[in-house]
């Protein structure tokens, strides 16, 4: 999410003259420029920048860096609102979650209609089973028409639906997510779970068909594609997904139940 901030060189090309009689002309001299000074850059800009910088520090796993990067930030502009968004998803991987609350909603005071922090709050809450909270923030999310990534918050509602026991409801959301961006591999596999869930195989067995066609399926997905064949009754279909799950992720959870679970 890190914006990046590009310079544009400018490269002068001088025109050389040529030698007249037996004196060497030396070349016309460039035509002098003047560059205006630059304006020193705004608390709200350097905030920007700190915040930045936190955002590539999360991503990363460094959270006691992001939180020195924030703490700049908002100490530059304290109406900064995405670094209190950011601090909030700091907070919430440290477990920290009382400060993780309070900043989720002072980043919503300062700027309430912005889609991403509604997005955030929701996976929040989702995450700590507040999941009927979590619905309504993930709707307000995807009502704003410039929300760049509404199939992320639309798969995350589904997720929340399906911990609801909402089936129909997760279906839904599945669906309007592959509406907004088709081939998206976790809406794919939310419809397969939905589908294989109510018995529905052959439909899950289509649906699998959008999660595979990412590089490397998550051992989540190829176990679930192990129960549908299963259910199927498709040894060979069965025994390649097996085949992946012990080639890719040998000491997962999901390889490992591959002899002790039964597909429910």
């Amino acid at each position: 999410m890190m914006i990046p901030v590009r310079l544009a060189a400018v490269l002068l090309t001088l025109a050389m003259l040529g030698a007249c009689g037996s004196t060497p002309q030396l070349p016309e001299p460039p035509p002098r420029v003047t560059i205006a000074p630059q304006a020193p850059a705004s608390p709200q800009d350097r905030a920007r920048l700190h915040t930045n910088l936190a955002s590539g520090y999360y991503e990363r796993g460094q959270m006691d860096v992001a939180i020195e990067e924030l703490n700049i930030a908002v100490s530059l502009d304290p109406n900064y609102a995405p670094a209190y968004n950011l601090y909030g998803l700091v907070y919430a991987v440290l477990g920290e979650n009382g400060k993780s609350e309070q900043n989720f909603e002072r980043a919503m005071q300062l700027s309430p209609r912005d889609p991403d922090f509604h997005h955030n709050w929701g996976w929040y809450l989702c995450q700590h089973r507040r999941e009927r909270e979590a619905l309504a923030q993930f709707d307000i999310a995807v009502q704003d028409p410039l929300y760049r990534t509404p199939e992320i918050a639309l798969v995350n509602a589904g997720r929340c639906a399906i911990t609801l026991g909402e089936v129909r409801n997760a279906e839904a959301y599945f669906r309007r997510a592959l509406s907004a961006q088709p081939g998206n591999a976790l809406a794919n596999y939310g419809l397969a779970l939905v589908a294989y869930k109510e018995a529905r195989y052959e439909e899950a067995r289509g649906w699998m068909r959008g999660v595979m066609q990412v590089n490397s399926p998550p051992p989540d997905a190829l176990y679930l594609g192990l129960c549908i064949e299963r259910k199927l009754g498709d040894r060979q279909a069965e025994l390649s997904y097996i085949s992946q799950l012990r080639n890719r992720y040998p000491d997962s959870v999901e390889t490992k139940a591959i002899t002790t679970e039964v597909c429910e």
